[in-house]
């Protein structure tokens, strides 16, 4: 058994001792030192002897730690150095917020093929944000049938080959062509789709639907409503390398969600 908790990663005096590995005991006596001159510990209750370590090779902080950080910040979109002084308040973990990107960088991960349905409605569209303060454009294809995020990426510019490239992207994902594809006005939409989906013009008149706002595509637009909310918090992006990193961590969560399409 491991530590299920934050709370047993400190003590009453705040001294950062974990549970018994083997029985997950918090009754513990001091009990000589390893060869490697390392605190060692001895659980009253089995007799097991650990050393205090992390559970993950070449780190100082427990798995669940570094899970509960993470889910933090691409959850409630609370900033990495207002993320280190709760933790620090809170739960005695005393790490500051270049430690907490890094753990970060280590959840990413790109969008892997999806199980999706034959019959599906996609929805996509762009959404505004700044790095640097500098306007980027955040492009997201987004399955209606499962919720699924099939693709994204993050442009200067809204230029056809952005278009084109985030519907190869969704198909590859996908493994399918979708029923019908509904976007806003944006013109590049339109040339990227006939490219990328091959649909003769009598059926790709009636596969892609424009809309916008609160009508056909509020799918869509509902979460870029709640993207920006979590962004609120950053105002603007640092880099181009750490907007990359949030919304990989944060589709990839959303994905992995058991009901992804409830609540957003």
């Amino acid at each position: 058994m491991i530590q299920t908790d934050l709370y047993s990663f400190s003590n009453k005096t705040g001294t950062l001792v974990p549970w018994c590995k083997k029985c997950g005991e918090q009754n513990f006596w001091k009990n000589g030192k390893s060869e490697k001159n390392q605190q060692v510990y001895k659980c009253k209750n089995c007799g097991f002897r650990f050393v205090w370590c992390s559970d993950l090779p070449n780190k100082r902080f427990f798995t669940n730690v570094i899970a509960f950080a993470v889910e933090m910040y691409v959850e409630i979109g609370i900033s990495l150095r207002t993320l280190a002084k709760k933790l620090k308040k809170f739960f005695n973990v005393n790490v500051s917020h270049e430690g907490i990107r890094k753990w970060v960088k280590i959840y990413e991960k790109p969008i892997s093929r999806r199980e999706i349905p034959v019959e599906t409605s996609w929805h996509a569209d762009e959404t505004y944000i700044k790095i640097k303060g500098i306007g980027h454009w955040l492009w997201i294809v987004r399955c209606r049938e499962t919720g699924n995020v099939l693709s994204w990426r993050i442009t200067k510019c809204r230029f056809f080959k952005d278009a084109r490239g985030l519907m190869q992207d969704a198909l590859n994902v996908a493994g399918t062509r979708p029923e019908t594809i509904t976007t806003d006005g944006l013109y590049q939409y339109a040339a990227a789709i006939k490219k990328v989906m091959g649909w003769q013009h009598y059926t790709y008149k009636k596969k892609h639907i424009i809309d916008s706002g609160i009508g056909k595509n509020w799918f869509i637009e509902r979460l870029n409503r709640e993207i920006k909310r979590r962004i609120k918090w950053f105002s603007s992006f640092q880099s181009l390398e750490g907007a990359n990193t949030f919304f990989s961590v944060w589709f990839h969560h959303l994905n992995k969600s058991e009901f992804p399409t409830q609540g957003i």
